[in-house]
């Protein structure tokens, strides 16, 4: 049996593994909390700052990890490529939010508000995220 010259399957598994655990973490713990306490005015809001910040720590570490595909980048790019996906994720998101009212009749989204804070705390997770991150990561004289 011939061997790959790029492993999909290991690079995956690794990735879930060492990245993807957080936002399916966030994902999972707002379906149960939403469950026990309803989804406003608390656990809504907490749950796309959770998001935020694992879906930045997700593609923060996504990009760290030595895949064969690219190399690793600078401090700098990691930022902004973590900031700019966790932004567009949440973005995303609040569209599946949109179209899922619109063709199932859910009341996810309660208006502009609504959305705008959502997003909001998501952006607000991921900046948290990587300001805690690069504090870690300065050395203290």
């Amino acid at each position: 049996m011939p061997t790959e010259a790029f492993p999909i399957k290991r690079c995956i598994l690794r990735a879930s593994r060492e990245a993807a655990w957080a936002p399916i973490a966030v994902v999972i713990l707002h379906s149960l909390a939403g469950k026990l306490f309803g989804h406003e005015p608390y656990v809504d809001p907490v749950m796309h700052f959770l998001g935020g910040f694992a879906i930045a720590f997700f593609f923060y570490r996504l990009f760290t990890l030595p895949f064969e595909l690219f190399s690793t980048p600078s401090r700098l790019t990691l930022n902004l490529l973590a900031f700019g996906l966790a932004c567009t994720a949440a973005l995303f998101w609040e569209f599946g939010e949109f179209f899922t009212d619109q063709w199932f009749g859910t009341h996810m989204q309660r208006g502009l508000d609504n959305t705008m804070r959502d997003l909001l705390l998501g952006t607000s997770g991921a900046v948290v995220y990587l300001a805690l991150k690069r504090l870690r990561t300065v050395p203290i004289d």
